[in-house]
């Protein structure tokens, strides 16, 4: 199961999907993250609406937590798979209800290229061809 950012920030910042979040985790045999998701959440986190902590600080918690919970940190797609992937995510789901941005897109692409369902708290995944994890 591929972790997005937005999961990994739902259980660190105690979102109303943390519980749901975390249970997925903990149920799900290989989970994994890139390395883009853990930029966007240690971002995420270091905002003043969330933890207002700096960034290398937000790093460090976000890296603790991945190897507590036993998610691994695997490389992107080779470049023309993740190129090709992620311009397919934007072209095909952009106009939907879900919006996707940049990181979404190699979000997208680490779940086709790798064949695994999706965690996350945004609905945009919902829209798309991925499985996600409800």
């Amino acid at each position: 199961m591929f972790i997005d950012a937005a999961a990994i920030v739902a259980i660190l910042s105690n979102e109303t999907e943390a519980q749901r979040c975390a249970q997925a985790v903990m149920k799900a045999s290989a989970p994994f993250t890139s390395a883009i998701a853990v930029w966007e959440a240690a971002m995420a986190l270091s905002r003043s609406e969330k933890l207002a902590i700096p960034v290398a600080t937000s790093l460090e918690i976000v890296s603790r937590f991945l190897e507590e919970r036993g998610i691994t940190l695997r490389e992107l797609p080779p470049a023309s798979d993740a190129a090709s992937l992620s311009v397919e995510a934007v072209s095909r789901f952009r106009n939907n209800a879900g919006r996707l941005n940049m990181a979404d897109c190699f979000h997208y692409a680490c779940a086709r290229y790798y064949a695994v369902p999706m965690l996350s708290t945004a609905d945009e995944f919902r829209f798309t061809d991925l499985e996600t994890v409800a």
